[in-house]
């Protein structure tokens, strides 16, 4: 061997071939016991992190994060390993039976699953969906928490609402109803008088997300008092800006978020919001409902007042009136027995 030239250690190697195959299964086996499995190309697991790469950046912030969390917490364990085209219809029943959860729970489980098989049909891993026939667990609507408009106003009007840091979303929320996440994402640049339109949301670690549709970036009207309260708010934040910038000529930027805290104007989050909305609700002892219930009042008081469905529908910028139907044309009984009061009184 020459000076300085590296010196390699060889193996024997294997004298017979049944010697062979047995370390090399045996290597497997050790392989497969301490976690270190290598992902088949062809495997669920290897499809589903390419599926939540093209969520990424296809979808909004918050639907890839439910996505990303659905697979990790709930499918992973169970398929990350088996290869798409050995998982059967049965297979993905029994997955389901053994699901302890609410039939909610499980629906968004079954749904991130069928997603995923739609995704390996497309890139031609396979030709049908397992999931397709599969019978979930019935989802029974549950009767939503909401505020009458008495109550609304009577809210609004607290000392303790008007001198929260979030009167203005509140105020908002309750007459527009809008999503939390998008009244948190309101920019002034957003403000066209007597109406927004909402471009972003907020995420809860307060980074801008793309909101949840097309439709989301409909107008979104306002009464007169509230457009004065937003005049006046400009006003105050703009001289607020100023302080902050030690520039007595600068004015606020188009791109500020309406609904900010201070010093450093940053964006409010749907937690933050939650917190100070659940800390007022405690103390005056009122119904407690969640904040986005508020958008929920809005549409319920609209179907009592008898408004009608399609215009409910735009106001809160869904997709089909449909959606709008199924969410309240079943708020309670007084609206059938009303219906039945008037219509026996244009016969008598």
């Amino acid at each position: 061997m020459k000076k300085g030239e590296r010196q390699y250690e060889w193996s024997d190697g294997y004298t017979e071939k049944a010697d062979a195959q047995l370390a090399e299964l045996e290597l497997k086996k050790s392989v497969i016991q301490n976690g270190h499995k290598v992902a088949d190309k062809k495997s669920l697991g290897y499809i589903a992190e390419k599926w939540l790469g093209v969520r990424e950046k296809t979808v909004a912030r918050a639907t890839y994060r439910q996505n990303k969390n659905t697979y990790n917490i709930y499918l992973k364990k169970n398929f990350e390993h088996k290869l798409i085209s050995d998982i059967e219809p049965m297979d993905i029943t029994e997955f389901m039976l053994t699901l302890d959860y609410a039939p909610e729970t499980i629906s968004k489980i079954m749904g991130a699953l069928k997603l995923i098989m739609d995704f390996a049909i497309e890139m031609k891993y396979i030709r049908s969906n397992p999931c397709i026939g599969i019978r979930k667990p019935a989802i029974k609507r549950k009767k939503k928490k909401t505020w009458t408009q008495k109550q609304i106003n009577e809210f609004l009007i607290l000392a303790d609402v008007k001198e929260s840091s979030c009167y203005t979303a509140l105020w908002i929320l309750f007459v527009t109803g809008m999503r939390p996440g998008e009244v948190c994402g309101l920019r002034w640049c957003d403000w066209y008088g007597d109406y927004f339109i909402p471009t972003v949301g907020i995420d809860s670690e307060r980074e801008t997300t793309d909101l949840k549709n097309e439709k989301a970036h409909s107008e979104v009207y306002i009464d007169t008092d509230l457009e004065i309260h937003l005049k006046k708010l400009r006003i105050a934040q703009t001289a607020l800006y100023r302080q902050y910038m030690n520039n007595d000529l600068v004015d606020l930027p188009e791109d500020n978020f309406i609904n900010c805290l201070m010093p450093d104007f940053r964006p409010m989050t749907v937690n933050y919001l939650h917190q100070r909305f659940d800390k007022i609700v405690s103390k005056h002892g009122l119904p407690e409902i969640r904040l986005y219930d508020a958008r929920h009042s809005l549409g319920t008081n609209m179907m009592r007042d008898g408004e009608n469905p399609k215009v409910v529908a735009e106001i809160l910028r869904h997709t089909t009136v449909k959606t709008t139907l199924d969410n309240y044309s079943h708020v309670d009984k007084e609206m059938y027995k009303n219906a039945i009061k008037r219509y026996n009184n244009k016969i008598g």
